[in-house]
């Protein structure tokens, strides 16, 4: 890997560095098995692309972005669209704004062993998961869009509740295509294009912030910072399937990443695992980067760690981009924590 170092943001953002007590939401592995009287469709539209993922400039990454603090307090609002394509803009919770305000002070998972133009760097070592039945490949899925043509589009996303899953803000909203896309559904556990196993799952709204909307200057570098998004299913499958512990470490220093997701390169549909470390050197307030392979389609992928010493599985961070030295991942942050903790339901 080659080591980058780079200012994230301008100053105006580094009041996002926060620096209090570790946070974590608890995961749960529940039962596996989702009642019969609950599985609706298990099929997947015909054609799907992979959603692209952004390429980035380290360099460009918060570029010009001089933003006042009343701007930068406004960003961490939250824009949600409803499956009936009503837009709704909230204003930043206090929990938000407290962490903002307040900033003064300053090994691979051992289920990996249990499962059987692209951004690798050195040898290909993604392996293919091919029984997704086991925790926590079923609670990972393809989330899928289609836009304003009816074109599909797929990325990866976890679950992080019972209705709720985290992925990348850009599988929700393309500035190129002008907004929103739309149709979004789930599908946990896929492990090929021809069935999903755990059925196909609407959603009742997807939520982004902001920032990542109203910050744009033509360039997918200046939303770097905001693109982390949740989706609210209507069905509460996480009961059955189980989901992810979420977490921010004020001293996250080293550690070995885990990604598990779909990338574009390989077979349609087909769910890949890949693992790296992430030197202390690389992780910023907002961003960390990391030489863990990844493709298209791998974008809204969570990064997570594994604890041998407590078996705890914590999503760290969320993949969103790719540049030539490495790939990118934003950072829970303890802002980012409280965001998507407010709207886990």
């Amino acid at each position: 890997m080659k080591t980058v170092y780079v200012q994230t943001v301008v100053t105006a953002l580094a009041a996002t560095a926060l620096w209090g007590s570790a946070a974590m939401a608890q995961g749960n592995e529940g039962s596996g098995e989702i009642p019969r009287s609950m599985l609706g469709d298990t099929t997947l539209p015909g054609t799907v692309q992979m959603r692209e993922t952004p390429k980035i400039d380290p360099e460009e990454v918060g570029r010009n972005l001089q933003l006042d603090p009343e701007k930068q307090r406004q960003s961490y609002g939250t824009v949600t669209r409803s499956r009936e394509g009503e837009e709704k803009r909230d204003a930043p919770a206090e929990d938000v704004l407290r962490s903002l305000d307040g900033a003064q002070a300053p090994g691979a998972d051992p289920a990996f062993g249990e499962s059987g133009d692209r951004q690798v760097f050195g040898d290909d070592d993604r392996v293919q998961i091919t029984d997704s039945s086991s925790y926590p490949f079923r609670t990972v899925g393809l989330l899928l869009a289609n836009d304003a043509d009816g074109n599909y589009s797929a990325c990866s996303a976890t679950l992080i509740g019972p209705r709720t899953v985290l992925t990348a803000a850009h599988c929700l909203y393309s500035h190129e295509s002008g907004g929103w896309l739309d149709g979004f559904v789930f599908a946990p556990g896929m492990t090929d294009m021809d069935t999903a196993p755990f059925g196909v799952w609407e959603y009742e709204t997807a939520h982004i912030f902001e920032g990542y909307i109203s910050n744009y200057q033509g360039y997918y570098g200046s939303v770097v910072p905001w693109d982390i998004a949740v989706v609210v299913l209507e069905e509460p499958i996480g009961e059955y399937l189980g989901w992810m512990s979420y977490g921010h470490d004020p001293q996250l220093g080293d550690f070995h990443a885990n990604v598990v997701g779909y990338p574009g390169d390989k077979p349609a549909g087909t769910m890949w695992r890949t693992d790296c470390p992430v030197p202390q050197a690389v992780i910023e307030e907002l961003t960390f980067y990391y030489d863990c392979d990844t493709y298209q389609g791998s974008s809204g992928a969570s990064v997570y760690r594994y604890t041998p010493h407590d078996d705890q599985r914590i999503i760290l961070g969320i993949n969103v981009a790719e540049s030539p030295q490495a790939n990118f991942a934003v950072r829970v942050n303890q802002t980012y924590f409280n965001w998507v903790s407010n709207l886990v339901k």
